[in-house]
C-alpha cells in the first residue's frame, strides 16, 4: 500500500485548522476544525491526538464488533476532551471539528466511524464513491428529496452541521465496514477539496497512476477553483499482491 497527503492553508484562510493522523500502515483520520480563530485548529489537533491515544489497542482486536466498539469509544474520549478543553477555557467556547477515521486491518476489509462532513472516497475502475454521508443541515434536505443536487451546492447553509466533535456529550457515530480490493484508491479529505471539486474532477485525478503526482494534481485543482478553505487529505493506493500482478501480466 502507498500512501501521500497534503495539506494547505488555502487561498482565504489565515490559519490551518484541519489535522491529519497517518499512522500507517493501517489507521488514518482527518478533521476539520471549527470555532473561530485558534480555537477551530486546537479543536482538531487535540481531536486527533486524543483519538489516536485511544486506538492503540485496535491491532489486539480480530472482532468487526470489538473493532468498531474500540473505534467508537476513541471517539468518545476525543469528544469528552475537546468538551472539557472548552469549558475550561473562554476563548474555546463553541469550538468543535468533524472526524472520520480509516482502520484498515487486512487487505481486504476497511472500518470508518464518521462524525461531521469531512469524507471518504473509494475509487474503484474507474468510478467513485462517497462512503461516508455528510452531517449537514443540506445533506438532510437532500435525502428528503426537498432539494436538487444542484441546489445543495449553493445553498447558504450548506456548511450548517448538525454532528461534530466537542459540541454536545452524545454524539451520533456513523460505523461502516467494507470491501477493499487491490489497485482501490482510498481518498480522506476535508470539505476543503470536496467543497472545491465535484466527483467527476476528483475521480478524474484520481485515474493517475501515480500517486505523488496525483495528490498534486489533486492539490493543484483545489486552489485553483477558488482554495476558499483549509485543504488536507490523505491518499492510499492498494497495491495488488506479487501473485496478482503475475497473474495479471499473465492474462
Amino acid at each position: 500500500m502507498q500512501v501521500v497527503s497534503r495539506t494547505h492553508v488555502g487561498l482565504v484562510r489565515e490559519n490551518n485548522e484541519d489535522a491529519l493522523l497517518v499512522r500507517e500502515p493501517y489507521l488514518f483520520a482527518v478533521a476539520d476544525g471549527m470555532g473561530g480563530y485558534a480555537a477551530g485548529e486546537v479543536a482538531s489537533r487535540s481531536t486527533i491526538k486524543a483519538f489516536e491515544t485511544a486506538t492503540h489497542s485496535l491491532r489486539h482486536e480480530q472482532g468487526e464488533q470489538d473493532i468498531f466498539n474500540v473505534l467508537r469509544e476513541a471517539f468518545a474520549k476525543a469528544n469528552v476532551h475537546v468538551l472539557k478543553m472548552a469549558a475550561s477555557n473562554d476563548k474555546f467556547n463553541g469550538m468543535g471539528t468533524t472526524l472520520t477515521a480509516l482502520y484498515l486491518p487486512d487487505e481486504a476489509t476497511a472500518f470508518c466511524c464518521h462524525i461531521g462532513d469531512s469524507r471518504l472516497y473509494l475509487y474503484r475502475g474507474g468510478e467513485l464513491q462517497q462512503i461516508t454521508r455528510d452531517h449537514t443541515y443540506v445533506a438532510d434536505l437532500q435525502a428528503k428529496g426537498e432539494i436538487t443536487e444542484e441546489e445543495a451546492l449553493i445553498h447558504p447553509k450548506r456548511h450548517m452541521l448538525m454532528q461534530a466533535m466537542g459540541v454536545e456529550e452524545n454524539i451520533q457515530i456513523d460505523s461502516i465496514r467494507f470491501v477493499v480490493q487491490p489497485r482501490d484508491r482510498l481518498l480522506l479529505c476535508s470539505d476543503g477539496l470536496s467543497d472545491m471539486l465535484r466527483d467527476k474532477e476528483i475521480a478524474a485525478v484520481l485515474n493517475d497512476a501515480d500517486l505523488e503526482h496525483t495528490a498534486d494534481e489533486l492539490l493543484e485543482h483545489t486552489l485553483n477553483n477558488g482554495g476558499r478553505d483549509n485543504v488536507s487529505f490523505i491518499l492510499l493506493a492498494l497495491t495488488p499482491t506479487a501473485a496478482q500482478k503475475e497473474e495479471s501480466s499473465n492474462g
